[in-house]
């Protein structure tokens, strides 16, 4: 997921697409509305810089750590991560008005955080409860807050005015985030960064390639399925029964590395929380 766990860097992507949204509204660029990305010639120079990055830096990690790592232990690793993300799942259930979800939410963070072992075993599954992704950006799209322009930040991939303001404050409700800040543990917040940005691009990595080798613009591509995943995730917040596409762990994408929330066939096919 972009990066909740730091308040400096989720504020200042909030910051950013805070800004962004002012200079669109007091000087709106033309604009090709079926996209809804009016900065792209700059998004693509950031999205030049963030490509680089992540294929010579974050995919050989990711490579290697796929290639040591079992199977069994990865996706221990990504329940464990699901789990300690619930608590603001939780909180974005209740925002949204989607009490049924909530509920099993909740049951799903006991019962994974007991039998479970801390989440590493995805108990939850096991009793028909599946995971599902809920975040404040979904939750402002339900209460009918506009996404605003199409964005690419610095290191931190696709976004929009809304989602950036929406990882702020899910940052600010993370209760793990909120603990260790209190306690003064800096490490523990920026090793579960690390482990989420590696672990997310090892999920992704194969789907990543084949839409990189199948694709005509690259970049067009991420920011169709970026938008596409996004009006999903607003439309589930709004009924979480209606009949839209998948509900793919957000969490699967990381700051670091420009790719959608959505990956074609996302690598969760292991049973992960």
């Amino acid at each position: 997921m972009p990066p909740h766990r730091f308040r400096s860097v989720s504020s200042a992507a909030a910051l950013l697409c805070a800004l962004a949204l002012g200079a669109c509204a007091t000087n709106p660029p033309a604009a090709d509305s079926s996209n809804n990305d009016p900065y792209e010639s700059v998004n693509r120079k950031i999205w030049d810089l963030d490509l680089a990055l992540n294929d010579y830096l974050l995919t050989p990690v990711a490579r290697g750590y796929r290639y040591v790592t079992p199977q069994f232990a990865r996706t221990a690793i990504t329940n464990a991560l699901h789990n300690l993300k619930s608590p603001a799942i939780f909180a974005n259930d209740l925002m949204e008005g989607n009490m049924k979800r909530a509920g099993q939410t909740l049951t799903r963070i006991v019962l994974n955080t007991t039998v479970g072992v801390g989440g590493l075993y995805d108990f939850g599954a096991d009793q028909k409860l599946p995971y599902h992704d809920a975040d404040f950006g979904a939750t402002m799209g339900s209460w009918g807050v506009p996404s605003g322009p199409f964005l690419v930040l610095p290191l931190l991939g696709p976004s929009d005015p809304r989602d950036g303001i929406g990882y702020a404050v899910d940052s600010y409700i993370d209760p793990f985030n909120i603990k260790m800040q209190a306690a003064r543990i800096k490490d523990a917040n920026y090793i579960r960064f690390g482990v989420e940005t590696v672990n997310g691009a090892a999920l992704r990595l194969d789907d990543l390639d084949e839409l990189r080798r199948s694709s005509l613009d690259f970049y067009a591509a991420i920011r169709s399925l970026y938008q596409q995943k996004r009006a999903a995730d607003v439309a589930i917040a709004k009924n979480p029964d209606s009949p839209v596409l998948p509900n793919i762990p957000y969490d699967e994408v990381e700051p670091s590395s420009p790719v959608p929330s959505n990956p074609p066939a996302a690598a969760g096919s292991a049973k992960a929380q």
